[in-house]
């Protein structure tokens, strides 16, 4: 019997806990409901997010009354939306001000009707909870991320400082491709709405943020796995790419058409998916690679979802803001750490590559006064073993006179030149005029 009460009890305990934050939706899809029209409308329980793809329908949320003293915190946890139609009593409740994201708060004296118009595409993230529950997780989230974006300053400015240090491009291109990474988060954060900024200059800012991130990250990646040398035509995909990924990018900030977004958003992916499978060609090469390879798993995958697939209203593994900021952390320390060690194993290399060639070139030193002292010792022996008239001879013979022509400088007859040749073959114990050359090349 006291078993059953407790179940009772943990049943209505749970089941009171869950209604005070029950929301209840419809869709509008005609555009036909107004603040008194809506109240009879007939609502569903909001179950997940609202996640459809392109449509420019609108969304009513429905939170009914409930008894209690608590103000409650209704909050769109999406940087794109600026502002909602909220009643309570056919009374508009205005947004709260220095918020991340589009925030609202209300009692619960009486039903509230939310309005929410599409923007670009219908993703529409809810967070609902008293005044005290919300913001405390606010806080937690902030926290987080002075975590993130301090961690992430203090990793580009080490970045830039080897850079400077050692002179390798490399660390130049992770610290920018970090950098805008860091600025598409932040605005996707929200961080930027603390800016009162317009909505125009939001937009140009992480569009802008989103096109240099990718550049920088195809010349990160260049130079982190020396495509220049195993994959070279990979640089004509990339400028082919990067061309349109641009021209979508200004048409979109002009026009501010969801079909030109999702283009821009596959685009960019699909270039970082690419560079994603090369470095999976080269995963063998060096166990730096293997380390890029598997550090842009998560990062590149949840973005996908969230950015294409969820954009199109589809959702494998169901990702948000907070997740993709994890995979970004854990992406920065692991690529952060392969960075360094890529450069200690490139100088240990080089380090190694030098003395070789210092050994080397010591042993090509050697060999060269060895064979000077040869030739000395040769020319020596020539001097030594021929006379004066046979040495004249030898040189001529070098020189490719003929006999004839010999006795003519010489002042000799042929017979007799014949006769000094015969002694020089004898002396130097050779058959031919091929190998007086010889002997004449290994003196130089």
């Amino acid at each position: 019997m006291q078993k059953q009460l407790l179940y009772i009890f943990l049943f209505l305990w749970f089941g009171i806990s869950f209604s005070q934050t029950d929301i209840y939706f419809v869709k509008d899809s005609e555009n036909i409901f107004n603040k008194e029209s809506i109240k009879n409308a007939d609502f569903n329980l909001l179950k997940n997010e609202i996640s459809e793809g392109y449509n420019n329908a609108t969304y009513w949320f429905k939170i009914p009354a409930y008894k209690t003293d608590k103000n409650y915190i209704f909050r769109v946890t999406y940087d794109r939306y600026t502002g909602a139609k909220v009643y309570q009593n056919s009374n508009i409740i205005e947004k709260l001000n220095s918020q991340r994201y589009l925030t609202y708060r209300f009692s619960r004296e009486n039903d509230v009707y939310i309005k929410i118009k599409s923007k670009l595409h219908s993703y529409i993230p809810i967070e609902f909870d008293t005044e005290e529950a919300s913001f405390l997780n606010q806080k937690h989230q902030l926290i987080f991320n002075c975590f993130y974006y301090g961690v992430a300053f203090f990793i580009i400015l080490y970045n830039f400082f080897y850079f400077f240090l050692f002179k390798e491009d490399t660390f130049l291109y992770y610290s920018l491709f970090l950098g805008f990474t860091c600025l598409g988060i932040f605005s996707m954060d929200g961080m930027l709405n603390f800016y009162n900024i317009s909505e125009a200059l939001n937009r140009f800012i992480v569009t802008l943020s989103l096109v240099l991130l990718t550049y920088f990250s195809a010349k990160f990646a260049s130079s982190y796995l020396f495509l220049d040398r195993y994959y070279p035509k990979i640089k004509r995909i990339s400028y082919s790419v990067g061309g349109v990924i641009i021209v979508v990018a200004i048409l979109f900030l002009i026009f501010n058409n969801y079909y030109f977004l999702l283009t821009l958003n596959v685009l960019v992916f699909l270039l970082l998916f690419i560079y994603w499978v090369v470095s999976i060609l080269l995963f063998n090469k060096s166990f730096y690679n293997k380390i890029l390879t598997l550090a842009y798993v998560l990062l590149l995958f949840s973005s996908i979802d969230f950015f294409i697939l969820k954009f199109i209203g589809l959702s494998i593994i169901d990702i948000d803001s907070i997740t993709i900021k994890i995979g970004a952390f854990f992406e920065m320390i692991i690529l952060s750490i392969a960075v360094l060690y890529r450069m200690k194993v490139l100088r240990d290399d080089n380090y190694f590559m030098k003395q070789e060639i210092i050994n080397y070139s010591k042993e090509i030193k050697n060999l060269s006064e060895e064979i000077s002292e040869e030739k000395e010792i040769l020319n020596q022996k020539l001097a030594s073993v021929l006379s004066i008239r046979e040495d004249e001879i030898f040189k001529l013979i070098v020189d490719g006179k003929s006999n004839k022509e010999i006795g003519t400088l010489l002042n000799i007859s042929v017979n007799t030149v014949k006769f000094h040749i015969k002694n020089i073959y004898e002396k130097l114990n050779i058959k031919s005029r091929k190998e007086v050359l010889v002997i004449a090349k290994s003196q130089h």
